[in-house]
């Protein structure tokens, strides 16, 4: 009996070590195995080729204006908008800009009539 206990010893001696070693091991090989788990299973489309870019026709006032009056409006300043809608159809060029920009000046008027 005495025989196998002193056989015994140094495997429990190097019982904590391995228990250690393979609590620092594991976490990493599970980093490893998970990978895969989340890994994109198609290849992504790939990018279009680059084509030559066209500026818009109109006026980059107006368009300024455009932008402000619609900011306004999102924020609830509608008279602020309103000035800057007409400003905007005073420089536009086209007819669509135009059109579009009359569309939101007579509904901000309208707002502004329910509000009083």
């Amino acid at each position: 009996m005495r025989n196998t206990y002193s056989s015994m010893r140094p495997v429990r001696s190097l019982l904590p070590l391995l228990f250690a070693a393979f609590l620092a091991v594991a976490p990493l090989t599970g980093c490893a195995t998970l990978s895969g788990m989340f890994a994109e299973k198609e290849p992504a489309a790939p990018l279009p080729e680059p084509t030559d870019v066209m500026a818009a026709g109109y006026n980059a006032n107006a368009l300024h204006n455009f932008y402000m009056g619609r900011q306004y409006v999102a924020q609830g300043r509608y008279e602020l908008a309103r000035e800057h809608f007409l400003l905007a159809i005073a420089s536009a060029d086209g007819p669509e800009l135009q059109e579009s920009l009359t569309a939101e000046l007579h509904a901000v008027d309208r707002l502004i009539r329910t509000l009083r």
